[in-house]
């Protein structure tokens, strides 16, 4: 190529290229296949808030309110929360945790076994092996202890115990006033419910004996006999019931009167003479199945026998054979319904006595037992 020719072409390819380059420029993109799916507005950032440190989680369980009672003597006792082993020093007032807890589920300790034991080896499992921390003002406080008692439980007539039992740090209620009646025995099982946790129950049984005086009443509306009875002692024949004992009110309640008069007494027996005994000449006589002497000691002692009672053969002995049925307890429900069927048996039956006996025990124990183990007839 000349030199004249290189001198034109050289520019004029320079021109092209520049062409080009400006049409590859200014041509649209090819659009994909598949485009892209379209995609949501845009939407104000989420700031997060700072988080503290990570702490431990801590559990707060509910607290209970701490339980107040006023025992009978007027005495304000707190207990932070249920009591759950019990001890005492009188039976019939242990007996009231034994049917709130049908059966041993409280109790830790007795102070005398004896009072009940029939009852209690077949509704209190390892009675047998539960100690004896002292009857009456006798106290093992070594017993006491070692039994990890929260709680004792006295009678009014025991009240003189209370500062030793204090002086242990072992809190205690005063529940069975001295002044026995059916009344009472419903506070005592008022008390120890509030103090064990068993209020439903113990108004339960409130309600049975309820409806037992009920019954009871409205069989001898009719009724104008009244025999005259005279409740003895368990230690001796010439000691007698007097007014102020739940004998008394057993007595009334079952259509019949007192045959003691003039004598005063409180939370006891009282000793009376034989000529006292024979002044009174009761109609009916009766003694606890636990007594120190039997019906036939007093039917053939020359110095009963001016007696109505003895020589119309009128002494029995009172129920029952598991437990006493006579004492400031739950089961005076049944020392009523048969102190009814004894002094008016025309009025009720044996049958209905059973049954009560069975709707009883089936409440407090969830057990029934026959005539033969209780030892009536």
């Amino acid at each position: 190529m000349s030199k004249s020719v290189r001198k034109f072409a050289l520019p004029m390819i320079l021109a092209v290229m520049l062409l080009m380059s400006a049409c590859i420029t200014q041509t649209p993109a090819t659009q994909p296949a598949n485009p892209p799916e379209p995609t949501a507005a845009a939407t104000e950032p989420i700031v997060e808030e700072p988080t503290a440190e990570p702490t431990e989680e801590v559990i707060v369980e509910p607290t209970a309110e701490p339980i107040v009672i006023v025992d009978v003597i007027g005495r304000e006792v707190t207990l932070q929360q249920p009591a759950t082993k019990l001890v005492g020093t009188h039976n019939p007032t242990l007996n009231a945790a034994a049917v709130l807890g049908g059966g041993g589920q409280y109790l830790v300790g007795f102070g005398s076994k004896s009072m009940g034991r029939a009852l209690y080896e077949q509704v209190i499992e390892g009675f047998d092996d539960m100690p004896e921390v002292g009857k009456g003002s006798k106290i093992n406080m070594e017993s006491v202890i070692a039994s990890g008692a929260d709680l004792v439980i006295l009678p009014e007539r025991h009240q003189d115990l209370v500062p030793q039992f204090e002086a242990a740090n072992i809190p205690v209620l005063v529940i069975l006033d001295s002044t026995e009646s059916f009344e009472t025995i419903q506070q005592t099982l008022n008390i120890l419910g509030m103090a064990v946790g068993e209020s439903e129950k113990a108004e339960k049984i409130g309600a049975f004996l309820s409806s037992q005086l009920e019954n009871v009443q409205n069989l001898l509306k009719d009724t104008t006999e009244k025999p005259s009875v005279l409740f003895l002692g368990s230690s001796s024949a010439l000691s007698v019931a007097p007014g102020s004992m739940i004998q008394t009110s057993m007595i009334e309640a079952a259509g019949g009167v007192n045959a003691v008069s003039g004598v005063e007494g409180l939370g006891g027996f009282v000793d009376v003479s034989i000529e006292q005994i024979i002044a009174w000449d009761p109609d009916v006589i009766w003694f606890p199945q636990y007594s120190d002497y039997t019906a036939e000691d007093l039917l053939n002692d020359p110095a009963w026998s001016s007696l109505s009672a003895v020589q119309n053969k009128r002494v029995y002995e009172f129920p029952s054979r598991l437990e006493p049925w006579d004492q400031p307890t739950a089961a005076v429900a049944l020392g009523i319904d048969w102190a009814l069927h004894s002094l008016h048996p025309d009025l009720y039956s044996f049958e209905a006595l059973m049954k009560s006996v069975d709707e009883f025990y089936t409440i407090v124990y969830d057990k029934s037992f026959t005539a033969e183990q209780l030892g009536i007839e």
